[in-house]
């Protein structure tokens, strides 16, 4: 590697040397725009990843199952959600979810993601949690080899407010059902000044991390997210950042090491947004050079504590994702096997992705691959 010599040379120098870089640090490091000082920082992400997790890009056969789009909340950004009464809406039964299961593995799936709306009819025996508990049993019971990777803090966050429980005795009984992970999802950004905007409705910033804070104590891996590219600021998508550093050494201090499994950048596709979200991003895709510097600068200030990132083929497009193996990625995702939610906001990724198609990207660059399990053990 060439000698740094831009202004941004002890920022780098001090993340190749191991150490944490500073909030301030971050924000210096997204906000540069000249040539050589962004390519100084692809290389630094790439050496980064090199050294905290090697050179295999891993992927994991898995299936998407978006259980119902029917939702109280109105986020701005969101194409996915309908009313029950308005078209477009749907709430799969046990007997479809069950057949979606087995179709994934029969296509050697090994996890099931699994999310939907805040459906405030999804009750059994007139509580939320039964109706939670059935889903996962659904799977669980004839398919207990598939991990089950399912409902993010915000739904964990319904279902106790629905019946009157706390995070830790409705993540337990999930838990105990055959839950394996939770999804870090509903992050967005984690600044309540952006979320009185993008999602007035939904959980808040501290909400969020008790409850994820919650699961990790209980011994319950998550993964985290950020949805970039809207309206925050650099300032902002740095204080995330370190708000899910914090978040995973408090879980070692706690001696539970490692259990954020993995960092996902989730660019903002507007496409089919609300409108007044969509007119003030005023783009409908993601800007590929954006993504990939905040992809680069979150291995950077993540690496040493979360050491698995990856792209979204679904949103930045495969040829996209590929490139993002080049800016501190190690993972390049799942298979899907179906889509919706983004795919809904317009996104041109597509839904479904073959095995073969997703080695063939990574070697491409040449690089080896692997596939994983969900929590890269």
């Amino acid at each position: 590697m060439p000698v740094i010599t831009t202004s941004i040379d002890t920022i780098l120098n001090r993340a190749l040397g191991g150490v944490d870089i500073s909030p301030d640090q971050g924000v210096v490091l997204l906000k540069q725009t000249e040539p050589q000082a962004v390519a100084s920082i692809q290389e630094t992400a790439d050496r980064l990843r090199y050294k905290q997790v090697g050179d295999t890009v891993t992927y994991v056969i898995n299936r998407n199952i978006n259980f119902t789009n029917i939702c109280t909340q109105h986020c701005s950004f969101c194409a996915f959600r309908r009313d029950a009464s308005e078209e477009g809406a749907y709430w799969l039964d046990w007997q479809q979810i069950h057949e979606k299961a087995a179709d994934a593995v029969r296509r050697d799936a090994t996890e099931i993601c699994m999310q939907g709306g805040l459906n405030p009819k999804a009750k059994m025996n007139g509580s939320t949690l039964p109706y939670y508990l059935g889903l996962v049993k659904t799977i669980k019971q004839d398919f207990p080899q598939l991990h089950l990777h399912a409902f993010s803090p915000q739904e964990v966050q319904f279902i106790a407010e629905q019946d009157g429980l706390s995070y830790a005795e409705v993540i337990a009984q999930l838990q105990e059902a055959g839950l394996g992970s939770m999804p870090g999802t509903a992050a967005e950004i984690l600044d309540d000044d952006v979320r009185r905007i993008l999602c007035p409705e939904k959980t808040n910033t501290a909400t969020w991390l008790e409850i994820v804070s919650t699961a990790h104590q209980l011994g319950m891996p998550t993964t985290s997210t950020m949805l970039s590219g809207h309206i925050e600021t650099p300032q902002q998508q740095v204080a995330h950042l370190e708000k899910l550093r914090s978040l995973q050494q408090k879980a070692c201090n706690q001696g539970y090491p490692g259990l954020i499994t993995e960092f996902i950048l989730l660019p903002f596709v507007g496409q089919e947004a609300p409108k007044p979200l969509r007119h003030r991003v005023g783009r409908d895709q993601p800007v590929l050079k954006d993504a990939l510097l905040l992809t680069a600068v979150a291995r950077i200030f993540l690496g040493n504590w979360i050491k698995n990132h990856q792209p979204s083929w679904v949103k930045l497009g495969l040829a996209g994702a590929t490139d993002a193996l080049k800016w501190g990625c190690n993972d390049i995702g799942g298979t899907l096997m179906e889509e919706h939610i983004t795919t809904m906001a317009g996104a041109m990724g597509g839904t479904c992705m073959e095995v073969e198609t997703l080695q063939a990207a990574i070697q491409s660059i040449g690089r080896p691959y692997q596939q994983r399990d969900t929590i890269y053990s």
